[in-house]
């Protein structure tokens, strides 16, 4: 088993905090129509509280007849791996690691969520970039994951080691709420966070983001595929079998998200405001600027189909991880199952 697939006990733990964080509310099992059941196993996420309930999900199964039987839990990859579920979420780099781990042969059917994460140091910090920290205590919510593609920026930026568990930084990881309370307080020196947990310090200019506000989205269409919409935090990862067997469920699917993802376009201020819990904030305040952050850091896609153009460079994240020493050189690359009219920026 090679260093990053030893890592992905820390991954099942805190992978789904990636997505968003908050209390689960899941539908209720429902008498499936002759389409059949889809198995969803995903973290909660305020897209699919609000189609569920608008009653557009159950608008949308009673046309098909196809019902998605969604649960929630904090070891999705547990559930996937003992067959209880069809469908997953993971991060698009972290696939490899998951098939060998639980021994699944997988296809990514859907992108859904850009990789937000962020660098943040207190304001008055002179640093703006992960050279300026070298050597210090860097926060992270996850060894691996987001923390695996920075440290691969940072090698291929500034030739430094960014990892956890040795390198050039002692690396600490914490509870993603806690993280920017640690900046502030200066127990650390920057953080690899999601934004959202360190609103109130970016609201009051106290934190801010290194790298000219760019966050891990942003560094890849920089470094890696100039204009890519990517890398994906949130891709959704099917069984292949399962996947070849039930096209039309898939289809089914990715018309729901879909829509999800279009209600999103047209809300999104109203679903922030209506579930707060899933971008971490609570004061009306804080609201609002997460709202104002959206309009202009928005992590959702446009699409969730995608084109074999996209999938090529969303795929480009693995020689990266190579090249700079972040994942094994005979790693096997994961499987893209195109759409037929995707979208591919």
């Amino acid at each position: 088993m090679n260093g990053l697939a030893r890592r992905l006990s820390a991954l099942i733990l805190v992978a789904t905090t990636a997505a968003t964080m908050s209390a689960c509310v899941s539908r209720p099992n429902q008498a499936s129509g002759d389409g059949g059941v889809i198995r969803f196993t995903f973290a909660p996420d305020p897209v699919w509280d609000y189609i569920t309930d608008k009653g557009i999900l159950d608008e949308m199964e009673a046309e098909s007849g196809i019902t998605i039987e969604a649960s929630s839990t904090w070891d999705e990859f547990g559930v996937f791996a003992g067959g209880h579920a069809d469908i997953v979420s993971s991060a698009s780099y972290e696939v490899p690691v998951i098939e060998e781990e639980t021994g699944r042969n997988t296809v990514v059917i859907g992108k859904y969520n850009m990789d937000r994460s962020v660098i943040i140091t207190r304001a008055d910090n002179p640093a703006t970039s992960l050279a300026d920290l070298k050597g210090q205590d860097i926060s992270a919510f996850t060894a691996v994951s987001a923390t695996l593609v920075w440290g691969a920026y940072a090698k291929k930026m500034h030739d430094v080691d960014f990892r956890s568990g040795g390198g050039d930084y002692n690396i600490i990881v914490a509870d993603p709420q806690q993280q920017a309370d640690l900046v502030q307080r200066g127990e650390v020196a920057a953080c690899v966070c999601l934004p959202e947990f360190a609103t109130p310090g970016l609201r009051s200019g106290e934190l801010k983001v290194l790298y000219d506000g760019k966050a891990s989205k942003d560094m890849y269409a920089d470094l890696v595929v100039p204009g890519h919409e990517g890398p994906m935090i949130n891709v959704f990862l099917a069984g292949a079998e399962w996947a070849q067997e039930n096209p039309e469920q898939v289809e089914f699917f990715l018309d729901v998200w879909q829509r999800g993802l279009q209600e999103w376009e047209a809300n999104k201020a109203t679903i922030i405001e209506t579930y707060p819990q899933h971008f971490a904030v609570e004061a009306p305040e804080d609201v609002e600027f997460v709202q104002q952050y959206v309009d202009t850091n928005d992590w959702f896609v446009r699409d969730i189909r995608f084109d074999q153009q996209w999938a090529d460079a969303e795929s480009q994240v693995f020689p990266l991880l190579k090249e700079t020493g972040f994942m094994d050189q005979g790693q096997a690359l994961p499987n893209f199952r195109v759409s037929q009219g995707g979208n591919g920026s």
